[in-house]
């Protein structure tokens, strides 16, 4: 007997429909997200996961949002994401907490709540969709303010994206880079990449099959190579002829990425050398011939400083293809 005939049964005898507590009900007023916090604490999984969904879509309503803030839903998504048995309910609790962190009062109620701590279990959880979604709620979370981004790096994480970066899925690999990179902002995490070899990581990923590791990884590289240090553990490390190679790359963001950190690099006589045997000179004269000054103008830009840093340079001029032809 389905549910639809006992309904009707009870609807023929005039007795009360019995309540499905799995079916979620909204209310109305001031009780509508405090009572849909209520359904996500649910002991009945059906109904918690069934909120969870609900939740995920309140979420692009800003007042939704508030209201559901100000009914504890953020330490409730920490604990569900942190020690949730219930693989769906990690699933959806941390979806719903990367559609938060896009709110000022999420990234608010994040940071009261240690979101960065108690969510740092999420990123070794078996299920990919929890760690990217984990991974970009805390982008997120950075990129609102100083004390967002201090609480992440507080959490001990730009250490532990270095060797992240390098172990995860490509799918996942472009938000563990992303989110190093807003870390390279504060000087401490800056240093904690640096100590953990975050230069090497980079440059093993420039390799990638995979377009946005290339890009994120090539960005990353370049942010880190406005230190001396990083610069001199690049062009040890072989950077430049992974990063000359990736100006050719198909993708426009992949080149402009490389050109970028090819910028950095070259600021030294050590990086302007190291064009020559890579063929660096050639690599930029023919971007710079085949860039569409109003399309690409960012890669346009970032090849043109590049070629005044390397340009200063004796043995660069006088390759093949000169640069100072351009």
């Amino acid at each position: 007997m389905g549910p639809s005939t006992t309904l009707f049964q009870h609807e023929a005898k005039g007795q009360p429909v019995p309540k499905d507590e799995t079916v979620n009900v909204e209310a109305f007023g001031a009780r509508k997200c405090p009572k849909l916090i209520e359904q996500v604490c649910s002991e009945n999984p059906v109904t918690r996961r069934n909120a969870l969904a609900v939740l995920c879509d309140e979420m692009r309503n800003p007042v939704s949002v508030q209201g559901c803030v100000e009914a504890g839903m953020v330490g409730v998504l920490n604990n569900y994401i942190s020690k949730s048995e219930d693989p769906e309910t990690k699933a959806r609790a941390s979806r719903a907490l990367a559609l938060a962190a896009g709110d000022a009062n999420g990234r608010r109620s994040m940071l009261e709540e240690n979101s960065a701590g108690e969510v740092l279990p999420g990123i070794d959880d078996g299920d990919i969709n929890v760690r990217s979604n984990v991974y970009e709620a805390l982008v997120t979370l950075c990129k609102g303010t100083v004390p967002c981004l201090k609480a992440v790096i507080g959490a001990h994480y730009p250490s532990v994206l270095v060797s992240k970066a390098a172990a995860e899925t490509p799918e996942v690999q472009p938000l563990v880079l992303q989110l190093m990179y807003q870390c390279l902002k504060d000087q401490s995490g800056l240093d904690d990449v640096l100590g953990s070899g975050g230069v090497k990581t980079c440059i093993s990923l420039l390799e990638s099959g995979a377009t946005p590791v290339r890009k994120e990884a090539a960005a990353t590289l370049g942010f880190l190579c406005f230190t001396e240090k990083a610069k001199r553990d690049a062009i040890k490390s072989g950077a430049v002829p992974l990063l000359c190679a990736l100006l050719l790359d198909k993708s426009v963001e992949v080149k402009s990425a490389a050109a970028s950190a090819l910028m950095a690099i070259t600021t030294t006589d050590e990086g302007k050398l190291a064009l020559v045997p890579a063929k660096g000179g050639d690599a930029l004269v023919e971007v710079f011939a085949d860039t569409d000054p109003v399309r690409e103008r960012g890669l346009l830009l970032n090849v043109l400083k590049c070629i005044s840093n390397a340009v200063v340079h004796p043995e660069v001029r006088a390759s093949p293809r000169s640069l100072t032809r351009v």
